[in-house]
């Protein structure tokens, strides 16, 4: 009977031994046949072997994020899209301000001075009225304030007051680019000198 009950308990360990290793035998082939259908599915569709690293949703979200930050196109800004102005005001004041200028200017005249006679203490002076405008002059006068000398009598100038010369009657009206050729005497000190012109002004 003992031998009988030893045998059962042999049979039973060998069992149970048989099964453990049909089980471990049984795990490892599913693990084989799980390995090598991902090995056919990674070689038939590279894509899905990209898609199920974990490198792949990084790549995916970073390109995502890229894509979300950079603008649509860079608004236009208030100062490029007002219309420029059409010319430069400065030049354009500039132009403006020469015209004007030029306008006001009118007739134009110059004097100029040069000794004709030299005495011991006085000189004659000729004197010559030019218009160096655009316009006919209709009147003029010259300032002879002269360092040194004293106007004592004059030719084709009337004495206005001081030191104010101007025309007679005929020789008032000077054409453009025309001079009249009027003169006068003075007394003259030492150390005189003579400007080569004086100021001259268009009534």
């Amino acid at each position: 009977m003992r031998a009988w009950m030893d045998r059962g308990m042999l049979r039973g360990r060998i069992h149970g031994r048989s099964l453990l290793v049909l089980v471990v035998v049984a795990a490892l082939v599913s693990v084989a046949a799980v390995w090598q259908f991902g090995a056919l599915r990674d070689e038939h569709d590279p894509d899905l072997a990209e898609a199920d690293t974990p490198g792949g949703p990084q790549f995916t979200a970073a390109a995502e994020t890229t894509s979300a930050s950079a603008p649509a196109s860079a608004p236009e800004s208030p100062e490029s899209s007002a219309a420029s102005p059409s010319g430069d005001p400065t030049t354009s004041a500039a132009a403006a301000t020469t015209s004007a200028s030029a306008a006001d200017a009118g007739p134009e005249c110059t004097a100029s001075l040069s000794l004709d006679t030299e005495w011991s203490s006085s000189i004659s002076v000729a004197v010559s009225v030019a218009n160096t405008g655009a316009e006919p002059i209709d009147g003029w006068e010259i300032l002879l304030a002269l360092d040194g000398m004293e106007v004592t009598a004059a030719w084709g100038l009337e004495h206005l007051e001081g030191d104010r010369y101007g025309d007679i009657m005929f020789n008032a009206v000077i054409a453009p680019g025309e001079s009249v050729d009027p003169s006068f005497s003075a007394d003259v000190e030492d150390g005189w000198v003579l400007p080569e012109t004086v100021p001259c002004t268009p009534a």
